[in-house]
């Protein structure tokens, strides 16, 4: 049955952003005309943001919105519309007051609105990336002190951070709208224990760079379930419950002036702490599925390893910004009390498929989940207790095409097709019938605020 989910306030914040991003779109337009040789802004406003920037106070600003809509498959069908708005500063310290390599980050959010497959379709892979939290609210997020030492060699964060932000990551992985590998592989985001923004969490992170192209990263990220319904201003850890300990090595040789095909290698893995619930078994030792209870505590930490890449393949000459990046990698967790063991991904992003459109581009990308035999035997039980039948195939392939116009710098505009083979239902379990093969279409628009004013970063401040 084909509905809308309507909440009060989303459709307003959805004219909000388009109306943000029409005039965004108009600054962009006036600032690409009245840009001088150099690149400098003439806009009065821009050029005070690029002088504050000079003088150590670097401002950014996003705002994302990503619709979806299913017309077949999953739990149910229907179209929700998420977002979220950022803003916040690079504090050069050693150019404000005197502190050799000290710097301060600082970022606010707001998300608005639930996602697809939260609300509609129950899928463990997310058709927007950008449904992050589910309290629509203000929230400070990225709030941190970074310290470099050793001849910028040892890079040292500390204060409320998010781990998906350092590691496990790939830039190409967030040219698509589909939450499968964006920020993160979905399996990690989900199942790792990482703190996620705007939901960050106390945590301490270093990076050494073991050579000019390799480096090995580690932290230690408290885990609070609770910072995601709050502000962000509760910095107590009484609620904790445990903490995180990612680690990660990377060889990464990405500047095209220095490798016209460059690439990415990243390894890590991650032991976390805090209290694993069964995905099976309820507090009574009996099906939670069939007999419903609450569920019991697994006696596993969590813990699980990756490897990834993405490597440019081709490009018209050394010079051209136009080429071919191919990515993939695996993660896979190293104990069972979780919705998926195990996600392979694989894909491409082609940047100017035509030589009129330099900085377009083609994303394709395909993952491969392997659901757990626990989740699988729990959502079976739920819907026999719900009064169905049929069960969930244990083998989930997701698909994405899309396409990325970008009419000005910093405005991204991405039609996109989904389509996923055996969703799972783990989202909405109680539901009497196993989930259809899923197709989704959607419409991603990202505007980099800073980018569309012409702002650029202080060489000083990279």
């Amino acid at each position: 049955m084909m509905h809308q989910r309507k909440r009060p306030g989303w459709k307003a914040m959805g004219l909000g952003a388009l109306c943000a991003l029409a005039t965004a779109t108009a600054c962009a337009a006036q600032d690409e005309t009245q840009a001088t040789a150099n690149g400098t802004p003439q806009d009065p406003f821009a050029a005070q943001l690029q002088a504050l920037a000079r003088d150590g106070v670097f401002i950014r600003a996003n705002l994302i919105n990503q619709y979806a809509t299913n017309p077949r498959g999953g739990v149910d069908q229907g179209r929700t519309n998420v977002g979220q708005f950022n803003i916040g500063a690079d504090l050069d310290m050693q150019k404000l007051v005197g502190i050799p390599g000290g710097s301060f980050h600082f970022t606010v959010y707001r998300d608005y609105g639930n996602g697809l497959n939260h609300d509609v379709t129950g899928t463990f892979a997310k058709q927007q990336y950008i449904y992050k939290n589910e309290f629509p609210r203000w929230h400070l997020g990225l709030f941190a002190w970074e310290q470099k030492f050793l001849g910028d060699r040892l890079d040292v964060l500390f204060g409320r951070l998010g781990t998906t932000s350092y590691y496990a990551h790939l830039a190409t992985n967030c040219q698509f709208q589909s939450g499968t590998h964006c920020g993160v592989p979905r399996l990690i985001n989900s199942e790792a224990g990482y703190s996620l923004l705007p939901s960050a969490t106390w945590a301490l992170n270093g990076n050494y760079k073991l050579t000019k192209h390799a480096y090995i990263e580690a932290g230690a990220y408290e885990v609070n379930p609770t910072t995601s319904a709050s502000n962000g201003m509760d910095f107590s850890i009484a609620n904790a419950t445990g903490v995180t300990f990612p680690v990660e090595w990377g060889w990464v040789r990405m500047d095209p002036a220095e490798d016209p095909y460059g690439f990415e290698v990243k390894a890590g893995g991650y032991l976390s702490t805090a209290p694993l619930t069964d995905p099976f078994y309820n507090t009574t030792g009996r099906s939670r599925g069939r007999y419903g209870g609450t569920a019991r505590e697994a006696s596993s930490e969590r813990s699980g390893v990756y490897l990834m890449a993405d490597h440019v393949v081709w490009r018209p000459s050394p010079g051209s910004s136009r080429n071919l990046d191919v990515f993939a990698g695996i993660a896979h967790q190293l104990e069972t009390d979780e919705i998926m063991r195990r996600q392979v991904y694989a894909g491409f992003v082609l940047t100017g498929p035509f030589a009129s459109r330099p900085t377009d581009t083609v994303g394709l990308s395909l993952s491969y989940f392997r659901m757990t035999d626990a989740e699988e035997a729990y959502l079976n039980d739920a819907r026999l207790k719900a009064g169905g039948t049929g069960k969930n195939n244990p083998n989930q392939f997701t698909v994405e095409l899309n396409y990325g116009w970008k009419p000005v710098p910093g405005l991204t505009v991405m039609p996109n097709i989904q389509y996923a083979i055996h969703p799972d239902n783990s989202g909405l379990p109680n539901t009497k019938t196993v989930p259809k093969n899923l197709l989704v279409y959607g419409l991603n628009v990202q505007v980099n605020i800073s980018r569309l004013f012409g702002l650029r970063r202080p060489a000083a401040v990279e």
